[in-house]
């Protein structure tokens, strides 16, 4: 099975310029209606994920650093998971949830994130990307319900993309010709019928096959011919161009173009008319032109494998279309699109396990939409009633089975390729996480030890009153007891001082939970170190204290004269 890094999308520049850790919730296996969502990282220092109906109001809590988000998920405990940012790096926690947390299909405890890490809490499946640009102008949490598309095809979570489609849309509206590049499958004419739609064009949408085109019969395919014009012709032909006229002429695969048609095309383009076979006169028509190609034009021009005056006429506005393996923040969405084609309203019926969800999003997709759509119409075939499984997939997806989703996996091991850096930060937070308690009461308790015996130093030194030494075990004994008081206590209030926007009953559960975890973990140590600092008193006290001979010794010395 392929790596979670080998199916990320191209987004990932790590760089000053901007780019921004980001979540992506991208598909609820038990409910295909819950939007995907797309959460900013950046200025957020805590995130909590639990169970919850989906709230679209603040998520913000506090000084704006913390945030929450409920996924209406019955498989997700009520306080699942919680994600935070230590020394520059994003690691995720699991909060002793009921099913677990699972990282690229392993069960963990806590683990620093890499980009394009694949999470499943409950029967949610999350993505982490380390740096892509953000979306202007957009909240830290958008879903993908909120901006309903302009047309079929249109939809993404991915901010880049989503800025190609918006000029897509701006640019549909006029007669300007649309390069479209991209891999077999990637819904290159999808996307050319969505600019169609928007364009406002009253005629019709016509495809053409570049490579199919019949050498003998070029020109009349294209152009059309008249009655007569050549054995064979019994009637008169529009052809393709003059079909599309008022139009969008599709030209699916131009860099196939033959030779022979690229000056037929380019005299469309440069003064709207054909001449058909057998015609006298030219006939004027207004067509747009969208071309699809999955080579680069530019360089077959400079090759001179495709005529330069024909692409500079073709190229008003290119667009890219990226692979669906670099597009798995967008599965969710890509799958929901598919399904309510096929299903309509019904789609909301069919779910997933999670092998099979988990499966899909390691899978990378070769042959793109067209082989995910052809994999999801044989499993529903399959599964019938039942929910989607990892047997009713085909078997090119599923290559290695995953692990189940129940499994007593061991702790995710460092990534392949992880920077020493990384590795640090891993340990980092282990050790902070598993024994600071523990770290903090030994060293509290040695430095008392040596604040004490210095302490009694400088008093038998010094020939100090006894009650001073009284006043220094107590304030060395006292002080960091009271420094995690009054940093529990601070706490508490900066959260009843600031301001938050309302969020819902459950955002507010689920961020009280992660305050009173922080908080027991105060008092426990401030109670130990309180014992401890008990005990020490304690035994100073009985220390200084003389013994009952030495008493009755200076007793007897006071009385002698």
């Amino acid at each position: 099975m392929p790596l979670a890094s080998q199916t990320i999308s191209k987004d990932f520049t790590p760089s000053a310029n901007g780019d921004v850790p980001h979540l992506f919730l991208a598909l609820v296996c038990d409910r295909l209606s819950v939007p995907s969502i797309r959460i900013c990282l950046h200025g957020v220092e805590e995130l909590s994920i639990g169970r919850g109906d989906l709230d679209r109001g603040g998520e913000r809590s506090g000084s704006g650093a913390r945030l929450a988000l409920c996924v209406p998920d019955d498989r997700m405990s009520g306080d699942h998971a919680t994600f935070r940012r230590v020394m520059g790096r994003w690691f995720v926690e699991d909060t002793h949830s009921r099913n677990g947390t699972l990282l690229n299909g392993r069960r963990i405890d806590r683990k620093v994130l890499e980009d394009g890490d694949l999470l499943e809490l409950g029967h949610s499946f999350f993505i982490f990307r380390g740096a892509i640009p953000p979306a202007p102008a957009a909240g830290p949490v958008v879903y993908s319900d909120e901006r309903r598309p302009a047309a079929e095809g249109f939809e993404t979570l991915l901010p880049s993309l989503a800025r190609e489609f918006v000029r897509a849309e701006t640019i549909a509206r006029t007669s300007i010709p649309v390069v479209l590049r991209g891999a077999t499958g990637t819904g290159k004419e999808v996307i050319a019928s969505a600019i169609h739609a928007l364009s406002g064009r009253h005629g019709a949408f016509v495809s053409m096959d570049c490579g199919a085109l019949s050498p003998a019969l070029l020109q009349s395919e294209l152009l059309g011919h008249c009655k007569g014009a050549f054995s064979g012709a019994r009637e008169d032909r529009a052809g393709l161009v003059r079909n599309a006229d008022g139009g969008t002429l599709f030209l699916d695969g131009v860099e196939e173009l033959p030779a022979a048609a690229q000056p037929l095309l380019l005299r469309v383009l440069e003064h709207g008319e054909v001449l058909p076979v057998g015609a006298k006169a030219p006939i004027k028509v207004d067509v747009r032109v969208v071309a699809a190609s999955q080579q680069n034009l530019e360089a077959l021009a400079a090759e001179q494998r495709f005529r330069s005056d024909l692409l500079a006429r073709l190229s008003g506005l290119t667009l890219e279309l990226p692979p669906v393996r670099e597009r798995r923040e967008d599965l969710g969405l890509l799958v929901r699109a598919l399904l309510r084609r096929k299903l309509g309203q019904s789609m909301d019926e069919v779910g997933f396990t999670c092998e099979a969800a988990r499966a899909l999003f390691v899978h990378g997709w070769p042959r793109n939409l067209r082989e995910l759509e052809k994999a999801l119409e044989a499993a529903l075939v399959l599964a019938g009633r039942e929910r989607i499984g990892l047997h009713h997939l085909p078997a090119a997806v599923v290559r290695e089975p995953p692990l189940p989703a129940n499994a007593e996996t061991p702790l995710a091991g460092p990534p392949a390729g992880a920077t020493a850096p990384a590795a640090k930060v891993q340990h980092f937070i282990d050790e902070l996480s598993r024994r600071h308690v523990v770290r903090v009461v030994v060293a509290y308790a040695v430095a008392v030890f040596g604040a004490l015996q210095g302490a009694d130093v400088i008093v038998t030194r010094l020939s100090l009153p006894p009650q001073w030494m009284t006043w220094i075990v107590a304030a060395c004994l006292a002080g960091l007891p009271v420094a995690v008081i009054l940093a529990w206590i601070f706490d508490w209030t900066r959260q009843g001082i600031v301001r938050t926007p309302p969020i819902s009953a459950d955002q507010r559960a689920l961020l009280a939970r992660g305050r009173r975890r922080r908080k027991r973990t105060l008092v426990l140590a401030g109670c130990i170190l309180g014992v401890i600092g008990a005990v020490g008193a304690m035994w100073w006290r009985n220390r200084a204290r003389p013994s009952p001979s030495t008493r009755q010794t200076n007793r007897a010395t006071e009385r002698t004269p």
